[in-house]
């Protein structure tokens, strides 16, 4: 992360952390299966589609509304 600090562009590749935290015994995971599509952020011109996606859950009922009532 700190190498990157400067690049916009840069990605944090999660699973890279994941399994240095695993393979040290830090942290462990569970990985809850889905068929479920996922959305992604990676520039902000994401960040309105990936809402209106949220916003179509909710109202469809796949989500509640408030996440950690």
């Amino acid at each position: 992360v700190e190498a990157n600090e400067g690049n916009p562009k840069s990605e944090f590749f999660i699973p890279l952390v994941a399994d240095e935290l695993i393979k040290s015994g830090t942290a462990s995971f569970k990985v809850i299966p889905t068929a479920n599509k996922w959305f992604g952020v990676t520039y902000k011109e994401d960040k309105p589609i990936v809402q209106q996606s949220i916003s179509e859950l909710v109202e469809n009922g796949t989500y509640p509304a408030n996440l950690w009532a």
